[in-house]
């Protein structure tokens, strides 16, 4: 530290063979938005990274003084078998004045890098937690991030901040496979005028009720990922894209 647009078929049958996939329990909050990142937060910082998906972004104070970042990762298998990948991660100023890069490379175990710095005045850093890029298979796996030392963290995002966004239909209902967006007033659209609710369940387990026709779904958020089958976390039904 320094002072393609998938098809239907793709989206409803590649899952399928990529059940495989770990979604974490426990996940924190994550953004898909480089210019909007979520607020780093103490101790362990988990999630889920992959191709199909995007970058994770999030941001932090450090300084003045030494602090150390941690990055561990642990790729995803395929069908049951160890997968190769590697995750890149970098950490900036917000004015990218300056950029340190890493390089983690996993298949079946867990790696980490660990980043150390000490900076002379409180400075906000941008953390981007990249994976693999391209391919027609999901590729990438969790990760696990942590800063300590002299550093400062922002209050996480509320449940509305949470789940306002851009999301693609991965299970088609309704004969709706068009993007969606959520607005913070509870209201949904699909990009073909279809219009809906949602509506915050439990703000703990991050549960949802979403309503649009004849539909009724309660899933759960998946920070950074999207909103997954409640029963079967594998199964992202509504996948983050913005």
């Amino acid at each position: 530290m320094h002072s393609v647009t998938m098809s239907r078929f793709v989206r409803q049958v590649l899952p399928l063979a990529i059940s495989a996939l770990c979604v974490l329990p426990g996940v924190s909050a994550q953004s898909l938005d480089p210019h909007h990142p979520a607020p780093l937060q103490p101790g362990d910082n988990t999630g889920t990274v992959d191709n199909f998906v995007g970058s994770n972004y999030f941001y932090f104070t450090s300084g003045p003084g030494p602090a150390t970042i941690i990055v561990s990762f642990k790729s995803m298998g395929l069908l049951g078998n160890a997968q190769r990948s590697a995750l890149n991660v970098e950490l900036s100023d917000d004015k990218h004045s300056w950029v340190e890069k890493r390089t983690i490379s996993s298949v079946a175990q867990s790696s980490s890098t660990k980043m150390v710095g000490n900076l002379k005045v409180p400075t906000k850093l941008i953390l981007s937690v990249i994976p693999p890029s391209g391919g027609l298979v999901r590729a990438g796996g969790d990760y696990v991030v942590s800063a300590t030392g002299a550093v400062k963290f922002d209050p996480p995002l509320s449940p509305v901040e949470l789940i306002v966004g851009t999301y693609t239909p991965m299970v088609i209902q309704n004969n709706e496979d068009s993007a969606c967006k959520f607005e913070p007033n509870g209201v949904l659209e699909f990009a073909s005028g279809t219009m809906g609710r949602w509506k915050l369940f439990d703000a703990g387990s991050h549960m949802y009720t979403v309503t649009y026709g004849p539909v009724r779904q309660s899933l759960k958020l998946i920070p950074g990922r999207g909103l997954v089958d409640a029963h079967d976390p594998s199964t992202i039904v509504l996948q983050r894209t913005h």
